[in-house]
């Protein structure tokens, strides 16, 4: 046996010989790296790294409006004002501005929450079963597909006066835009979930003798999982930013109407504080449905080093 071989004892990984001896001689790791230094870190480390990272982009932000006035403050607010805009908003201080239109904040609040859940829960509803339809049958594809490409060219920014007409005022409107907006990533990203599983695979379960039912469920269902969160991630931010354009535009109640209201009493901080409550939604949402995905679908998304 030569003196580059590898023991009985070295395999076993005695404490006194902590490194194993490659064919080379050179010394090898017993435990390989996992990967970069960030897939090393926990939750708490990179919770923390982002409160960082705020805190440092607020500085200059701060420094650069509220120092320097590179741009007018009345504008632009600094993060002093928008978090003075949060306690006008939720505390007393605001008052006198909101009950000039008779609404209360969560009046707002409501209105958004219900318009937005109802039009991504249509998004949804509306979405994947057509995405699985058209994904799976060439037949549907050839019948609706070409259809559904040219609704998605229609630019939905467009439709928010003709709903007004269609749906009259009110919270209808609101909604058609944010179910027709969000509908799209959902279908067409789940369309392509069933044309990328290897006719191998359907054939394999054909010959183990499944039905075509059992080949839905079973093997077009499960490789189509992470292309439905991927559409429900992407209908989550499209749908927020629909919601917002269609309350800015033609309605009297909602968080695009605050921020219209705030605005024309020039209390940018307050607007400010209403698009930051958005976009808070919008990310705990997307984190929400990525550990979905993480649950639901493993393979693709469990414990990916990034």
């Amino acid at each position: 046996m030569t003196s580059n071989a590898i023991t009985d004892k070295d395999r076993s990984g005695s404490p006194d010989h902590r490194l194993r001896q490659g064919l080379d001689g050179q010394p090898k790791l017993s435990v390989l790296p996992k990967g970069p230094w960030w897939t090393l870190l926990t939750t708490w480390h990179r919770i923390l790294i982002i409160i960082v990272e705020v805190f440092i982009i607020g500085v200059i932000w701060q420094f650069l409006i509220g120092t320097l006035e590179l741009i007018n403050p009345l504008f632009m607010p600094t993060p002093t004002k928008i978090i003075e805009g949060f306690g006008l908003l939720f505390g007393s201080g605001e008052k006198s501005v909101i009950s000039a239109t008779d609404q209360a904040i969560w009046v707002h609040i409501r209105r958004s929450a219900f318009c937005y859940s109802t039009g991504l829960a249509i998004g949804v509803v509306v979405g994947i079963p057509i995405g699985l339809l058209i994904g799976s049958s060439r037949t549907a594809y050839r019948l609706i597909g070409r259809f559904v490409w040219g609704l998605y060219a229609v630019p939905w920014v467009a439709l928010r006066p003709p709903a007004t007409i269609w749906f009259g005022f009110g919270a209808a409107p609101v909604i058609f835009i944010v179910s027709f907006a969000s509908i799209f990533p959902i279908l067409l990203n789940t369309a392509a979930g069933p044309q990328t599983v290897d006719p191998a695979l359907l054939q394999a379960a054909k010959v183990f003798g499944a039905s075509r039912f059992e080949q839905f469920w079973k093997v077009l269902l499960p490789a189509s999982l992470p292309f439905v969160f991927v559409g429900l991630r992407q209908a989550i931010v499209i749908a927020m930013i629909s919601l917002q354009v269609a309350e800015i535009v033609g309605s009297s109640k909602g968080l695009g109407a605050l921020i219209v209201l705030m605005t024309s009493h020039f209390k940018s901080g307050a607007a400010f504080a209403v698009l930051l409550s958005a976009a808070l939604i919008t990310i705990v949402l997307g984190q929400g449905v990525r550990l979905m995905a993480e649950r639901f679908a493993p393979w693709h998304f469990g414990k990916v080093q990034r």
